[in-house]
Formats: structure tokens, sequence, C-alpha cells
């Protein structure tokens, strides 16, 4: 062989980086935790829920990657009141045929914040 195309074995050694140059990455989680002002979506309104208002129990929707102290912290900034409690659901992905159409409906996370007894939100009262 005059070039020496496949013989890898001669490969001239490189040159090491100097260690000031190097910078480690910061670590990446598969689940990236959701920004403070996207944690709750929306008042998850239904029949259910609405009996959770006697007990100072308040519904919301939220972002699928938000966690207790997120939702703990977004509801105490954005409504002014103090939460006991922070419980989570997370709802599955549902088939759905319409005709001969098949799909699916997103599923969702729900959050359930039970209040200081004395307190309520206003916004969520039907």
């Amino acid at each position: 062989m005059a070039f020496n195309l496949f013989n890898k074995s001669k490969k001239e050694p490189k040159a090491p980086k100097q260690e000031s140059q190097v910078q480690s990455a910061p670590a990446v989680t598969a689940s990236a935790p959701a920004p403070m002002g996207n944690v709750l979506k929306r008042f998850f309104v239904s029949e259910k829920s609405t009996r959770g208002f006697a007990m100072n129990q308040y519904t919301f929707e939220v972002d699928k990657h938000a966690t207790k102290t997120q939702v703990r912290d977004a509801v105490k900034r954005g409504y002014h009141v103090d939460v006991v409690a922070v419980n989570m659901i997370k709802l599955p992905v549902k088939k759905i045929t319409l005709g001969r159409f098949k799909g699916s409906k997103g599923g969702i996370k729900k959050a359930i914040v039970t209040l200081k007894e004395g307190q309520a939100i206003a916004q969520a009262q039907p």
C-alpha cells in the first residue's frame, strides 16, 4: 500500500489540552424544572373541584414539570395567601376516536392547593 490509508496504528498523538482552557459544562437534567412564571396555567373547574371550596381547596392546572414547591411559591406570590398543603395529580393521555379519525387528548397535571383557614381566592369562586 502506497498511501497507508487503512493503517490506523500509526496515528500521531494529539497535544494535551491546557487545564486553564478546559471548562466543565453544567449538568443537563432530563426534565428541566418549569420557570416560576409559567407554573400555574389556569383554574381547573369541575364539579368535584368546586366541592373543595368548602374545605379551602383550590384546583389548578399546572405545568407538566412543575414541583410542589414551585406551585406553593407561585400561589403565595400570585394570590397573597398562605398555603398549607399541595397535592399533585397526573392525568394520563386519553385516546379519542371521532368518526374514522383517531387522535389523543393530552394528559395534564393538576395541583390541589389547601389554604390556611379563613383565606380564599376570589378569582376561583364561580
